[in-house]
């Protein structure tokens, strides 16, 4: 009998592993997103790669490729840095740069022709024409001493000088605000960058709770369903969060969409739950679901916290079920509840956090104001400029003496810098402002500017990656981390089943 028993337990214990292996392989299909393609043919389009998932071969050349890296990398070597030009403000102020190098050429070129109509080349001492002509010009000045300013033209003197001393005061006072303006922008940048992270770690934390209570040894059909259930969920409810607030994702995503393969996870929306979702957006648009509440003003943040809602009624459902917390004591039961509480509020409110900062943008007074200071900093900026040159150099080298064109090239070059660093700083404030975009590139499908952006389609993945892992690890735990309850119910079924042979 004793023989009989040990056959029977062993069989048992080999239905077990067989069970567990065969939940084990239905889990690893998601290992797959780490090769399935992201290209989804049905679009038709490269302005339409998408999450989605919908075959396991190679569409494309394109692979879900995870990576450390949430934005632009770069090594902090001059040699490298210097190479670089997307992800830089060259890349935005490039164009700005040429466009006032131009008009400092344009004026620079009447001024000097207009002034200066027959110098003869280096070396010269005077005008081509008699030097009565001279005279007449530097009548006010004293030519014993080096007064040669007053030899310039009337109408350069009067008027430039004004644009001088304006372009002084509003740059003097363009840098305090353009740097503030900057940092102000940084940090919002800053807020997105970590509050993505904070959501990323509250999915994290409740996949940990769900991955280590969760009864693997239960391979019921309700069971493996509910188990799969808060998986997708937590899954589900981090790529609507992004829908709502990255251009990307909305533009890559539909709900449609998500009744498909979605990052490893086969229909992440069945029909029912896309039948409530699409109610719950657009009232009225099809059919009316079972039981179905009208939720005015729920477009935005609605289908979030319908998911958060079915993730706190699935968890309570797998504890009433066994499914989880089956051989924890009462103590445990109520802490590890109260911790996955915990978490869940504290995702609604970080979720809700990108909503709030997206509908407070910076003031539209604010931006004006700084756009409106930069535009006329660089449009006084080229006469501004070449004014103080000319100044300096004529006072130095007298107005006869020197070569009018020589001053050129470094004119130009000190407009550009000036150009570059104001705009350049203006520009990346924008960029800034708006950490995961504004518009899509429809001719590449990409995010205008996706350089400079928080890549959130890397969050999602590797968010989808810490998951897959909380999920499975306890699947395959060693025996030392198994409690001796559920060595005890697995020892009382084998011999029940020994039993019920036997008779």
């Amino acid at each position: 009998m004793a023989e009989e028993e040990l056959i029977g337990a062993a069989k048992v214990n080999a239905d077990f592993m067989s069970a567990r292996q065969k939940l084990m392989d239905n889990r690893k299909k998601a290992l797959k997103i780490l090769n399935d393609p992201w290209w989804n043919p049905e679009h038709g389009s490269k302005a339409k790669k998408t999450f989605l998932l919908v075959d396991d071969s190679v569409a494309d050349g394109a692979k879900f490729e995870i990576t450390n890296s949430v934005c632009k990398g770069y090594s902090l070597r001059r040699s490298h840095i210097f190479k670089q030009f997307r992800g830089t403000v060259f890349q935005k102020v490039w164009s700005w740069c040429i466009l006032y190098s131009l008009i400092t050429v344009i004026f620079f070129a009447i001024y000097k022709a207009n002034v200066h109509p027959a110098h003869r080349e280096h070396g010269h001492k005077s005008y081509d024409g008699d030097d009565d002509e001279y005279a007449r010009r530097c009548s006010a000045a004293d030519l014993d001493v080096q007064d040669d300013l007053k030899c310039r033209p009337g109408w350069f003197n009067e008027q430039l000088v004004a644009v001088s001393g304006t372009y002084k005061s509003v740059a003097r006072l363009g840098k305090l605000v353009l740097t503030m303006f900057v940092g102000l922008a940084y940090k919002r940048y800053i807020q997105f960058y970590w509050g993505s992270r904070k959501v990323q770690g509250a999915v994290n934390n409740m996949a940990l709770i769900l991955g280590s209570v969760c009864d693997y040894e239960n391979t019921s059909e309700l069971s493996i369903k509910l188990q799969g259930d808060l998986e997708r969920y937590l899954m589900l409810v981090h790529v609507l969060m992004y829908m709502n607030i990255s251009p990307y994702i909305g533009d890559k995503l539909s709900l449609d969409d998500l009744n498909k393969r979605v990052m490893g996870i086969d229909q992440l929306l069945t029909e029912e739950e896309l039948n409530i979702m699409k109610y719950i957006v657009e009232p009225g648009s099809g059919g009316v679901p079972e039981n179905a509440v009208m939720m005015p003003g729920a477009k935005g943040n609605g289908p979030m916290n319908t998911v958060l809602v079915w993730l706190q009624m699935a968890f309570d459902r797998a504890l009433a079920e066994k499914i989880i917390l089956a051989h924890h004591s009462e103590a445990r039961t109520v802490s590890i509840c109260a911790q996955f509480q915990g978490h869940l509020c504290d995702l609604r409110g970080s979720m809700a956090t990108f909503g709030f900062m997206k509908q407070f943008p910076i003031p539209l007074a604010y931006a004006h104001m700084m756009q409106v200071l930069v535009d006329v900093v660089c449009i006084l900026c080229p006469f501004a400029v070449m004014y103080e040159i000319d100044t300096v150099v004529v006072y130095y080298a007298g107005f006869r003496e020197h070569d009018p064109w020589a001053t050129l090239p470094l004119t130009v070059v000190g407009v550009c810098f000036i150009t570059m660093f104001y705009q350049g700083l203006l520009e990346l404030a924008k960029v800034l402002l708006n950490p995961f975009g504004e518009e899509i590139d429809h001719t590449t499908g990409e995010l205008k500017d996706k350089e400079f952006m928080i890549n959130v389609k890397q969050i999602l993945k590797q968010t989808r990656c810490g998951q897959f892992t909380f999920f499975n690890s306890a699947i395959a735990a060693p025996a030392c981390c198994i409690t001796e309850t559920a060595k005890a119910t697995r020892a009382e079924e084998a011999k029940n089943k020994v039993e019920g042979a036997d008779y």
